[in-house]
């Protein structure tokens, strides 16, 4: 860009000095260099020089200046602004283009804490070898936020299955519209009793990263989740049972999510903003979940 300019300033030179001398050029003058619009303006013995950028199809774009340049007898001032209109032709380098995170699989564990953050909480018994979750990421877009490819905005759309395996006798059950934690007696023994659900989640993230052999990268954001197919599951004296549906569970939560890792693979923590099951209706919990990725 600063050669190119000072390339086009040099070939107009001639006519700067043509009207200095004579008034066949006026002091408002529009030239068109390879689609750039320069305006030249002449006052007072000053030359005031404004360079317009261009669109990727060569459009030139009315107010995004790029170089401005300001000439009199006593000195030349000279400003060239870096950031054009937004999403517009950035990059100038191969390694400059941004590689977005957000399609691909991924799998973790799952706890439920009485708090935003991870952690389990006091007054339920997780297993947590096998409370896990699965995901997939199919749908996914971004936008370039910068333009040496650090920066960009992405978003995808995923499904998944969460399940919540309770320890030792015990279940989750609804009585009288109010969800708890239930024991089990000598006559009704529970067993791999589980919380589960599907879900479709949506991820909206600001992610950065830099090129150093493959590409490490960093991301956070939020996640709205909607939750479908609530079940309360397990065995009762050794028979599998659906001991509950629904369960009070809020259909829509959202999680704040944090991913970071290197090339094709990542790690990630989710934990919900909003309580797991509606106020009044059942225990203070907050899902959370942590695990790898592998993305493509």
């Amino acid at each position: 860009m600063k050669k190119s300019v000072l390339v086009w300033l040099l070939a107009l030179l001639p006519l700067f000095g043509m009207a200095q001398q004579t008034d066949t050029i006026s002091s408002d003058t529009t030239v068109f260099v390879k689609g750039r619009k320069l305006i030249i303006h002449e006052a007072d013995k000053t030359l005031n020089i404004k360079v317009y950028g261009k669109t990727e199809k060569g459009d030139t774009i009315a107010d995004d200046k790029v170089y401005e340049a300001t000439y009199n007898d006593e000195q030349t001032t000279e400003r060239r602004f870096l950031f054009s209109t937004p999403f517009s032709n950035w990059k100038t380098k191969k390694d400059a283009r941004f590689d977005p995170h957000n399609q691909g699989i991924y799998i973790g564990y799952c706890e439920m804490n009485d708090a935003f953050g991870l952690g389990n909480a006091d007054n339920v018994n997780l297993r947590l070898s096998r409370s896990w979750e699965i995901g997939l990421n199919l749908i996914s877009g971004h936008v370039d936020l910068s333009h040496d490819g650090h920066w960009g905005f992405t978003s995808s759309l995923g499904w998944g299955y969460r399940s919540f395996r309770l320890d030792g006798n015990a279940t989750f059950r609804e009585n009288d519209g109010v969800t708890t934690i239930q024991d089990g007696t000598a006559g009704n023994m529970y067993s791999e009793s589980r919380l589960r659900y599907n879900f479709f989640r949506l991820p909206l993230a600001i992610e950065w990263q830099d090129k150093i052999g493959e590409r490490l990268f960093v991301s956070a954001g939020i996640e709205p989740e909607w939750r479908y197919g609530v079940q309360s599951k397990g065995h009762i004296n050794g028979n599998k049972a659906i001991f509950d549906r629904e369960l009070n569970v809020y259909p829509v939560g959202a999680n704040a999510l944090l991913q970071g890792g290197y090339g094709d693979i990542g790690f990630y923590a989710r934990c919900s903003l909003i309580k797991m099951f509606k106020s009044n209706h059942g225990p203070k919990i907050y899902p959370c979940s942590f695990g790898i990725v592998w993305y493509w």
